[in-house]
């Protein structure tokens, strides 16, 4: 009985720290999302484009309201990634970037190109916020990723300058 218990210990203390691992992922993704398209939209990227483009005139100071849902909204992005990961996880970097770039091509390039089509929202606005998803969605899952990633057993580790069979 008592091997039981420290073995169900054991799992529920590595069960708070994974998720305490993929609360801080998703924090982190959701705040790199935010800072990487705050600066998309700057007037040192397309700022200033995105404000012609659009019909509309630059606030004085930032609307706290709207930072704040732009926060939330990366938040449930990030959280939804992370749950999709945790299902369909990618083996390394590489794949989880793939992963990303169809999630882009399967929604934002889908959605927003409809816009272009249907609403006639010109086209280099399009690709303005098309390229505002893809960096975002990019940046989330190769965080998420990067921090949720299990580590690797060291008896498996390659070991430098040896020579690997196939």
């Amino acid at each position: 009985m008592k091997v039981r218990r420290s073995v169900t210990a054991l799992g529920r203390s590595r069960e708070v720290m994974m998720t305490k691992r993929k609360a801080m992922g998703i924090l982190l993704a959701s705040l790199c999302a935010f800072i990487a398209s705050s600066l998309w939209y700057s007037p040192a990227l397309f700022g200033s484009q995105f404000l012609v483009l659009s019909g509309i005139t630059a606030s004085p100071a930032p609307d706290s309201s709207k930072i704040a849902a732009e926060l939330l909204r990366n938040l449930l992005l990030s959280s939804v990634i992370c749950w999709l990961l945790a299902r369909y996880p990618a083996g390394n970097l590489k794949g989880a970037l793939g992963f990303a770039g169809v999630l882009w091509l399967g929604f934002p390039f889908t959605l927003l190109s409809g816009s272009v089509l249907w609403q006639n929202v010109p086209i280099e606005l399009g690709l303005i916020h098309c390229g505002d998803w893809l960096i975002k969605l990019l940046l989330m899952t190769a965080t998420l990723w990067l921090v949720n990633r299990k580590a690797p057993v060291l008896g498996r580790l390659p070991v430098i300058g040896a020579v690997q069979s196939n």
